[in-house]
């Protein structure tokens, strides 16, 4: 006759299997928080360390997004098309057509700045207020007439791994002559931004984000200097804490036909560009 196991070895049976049930989700965990880790960790390598990454493109220049969609396909950045205000939706408020989550704005009247000047200002301002409503914590912004280094991603790797935790904005490249009068002891490539001009590859913090959008939105819709300026006006007296990239990650360039490219100053020297034999030097 065979006997039923005692009460007490049940017990020992369902604590021993308890035990393994959570031991292999423990080790399950510890495997998922791994993965999760390197996959953030890939994901902020692609965008350069960046949470997102936007292309501003006004509605007809079709080509110039084929260009950086090719661009920046090439070089595995993921990225969005942000909708450019152009001069004649300043010109004629009543026709302009709000895009999803867009805030509504008043357009000025009798202004003194050209239409196209206010325009890109306002371009600026909407993609500030998106940075803020979507809560990126840093935010790559590009023209779409830009050319970058072909190892930007592994430079960026390095220069935002040692970004002091307070920066505020970023320039990746400027149209100064230089930008490394004031170095840091953060990186070799980052300097104190002096004088850096153009808006062509520029980075926000959350932060900066917020503290440009007081000012901006104190200026609107009768700004005195186009958004160049006075951020450029922000930066000189360090109202900002602002850094720049020398020599320069990323250059302003124009089209020479509607497949090959002219850098509008002096070409990078490693450029994605010249390796898609889309460059005339």
């Amino acid at each position: 006759m065979i006997r039923a196991p005692s009460r007490s070895l049940r017990r020992i049976r369902l604590l021993v299997f308890l035990c393994i049930i959570v031991s292999i989700t423990i080790l399950a965990s510890f495997m998922f928080a791994s993965y999760i880790d390197e996959a953030e960790a890939s994901a902020m390598y692609l965008s350069l360390g960046f949470d997102h990454v936007f292309v501003i493109s006004a509605r007809p220049n079709i080509e110039r997004r084929k260009l950086m969609s090719k661009l920046l396909r090439y070089q595995g950045i993921p990225h969005g098309f942000f909708p450019a205000t152009m001069a004649y939706d300043i010109d004629h408020p009543e026709a302009y057509s709000y895009w999803l989550g867009e805030t509504h704005w008043h357009s000025p009247t009798n202004y003194t700045l050209p239409a196209p000047v206010l325009a890109e200002f306002r371009t600026y301002m909407n993609v500030i207020n998106d940075i803020i409503r979507l809560e990126y914590s840093s935010t790559l912004v590009l023209s779409d007439l830009v050319d970058i280094t072909a190892d930007i991603k592994q430079q960026m790797q390095a220069i935002i791994a040692r970004m002091p935790a307070t920066w505020e904005i970023l320039y990746l490249g400027h149209c100064s002559i230089s930008e490394s009068s004031r170095p840091t002891t953060y990186h070799p490539r980052l300097f104190v931004a002096t004088n850096p001009q153009c808006t062509f590859a520029y980075a926000l913090s959350q932060a900066g984000a917020r503290r440009l959008k007081r000012v901006l939105d104190n200026m609107w819709p009768y700004p005195p200097k186009s958004f160049e300026q006075v951020l450029s006006d922000m930066v000189k007296p360090l109202f900002l804490e602002a850094y720049s990239v020398d020599p320069p990650l990323a250059a302003p360039i124009k089209p020479v036909s509607e497949t090959m490219f002219r850098p509008e100053s002096s070409a990078l020297s490693n450029s994605t560009l010249d390796r898609l034999g889309m460059l005339v030097r």
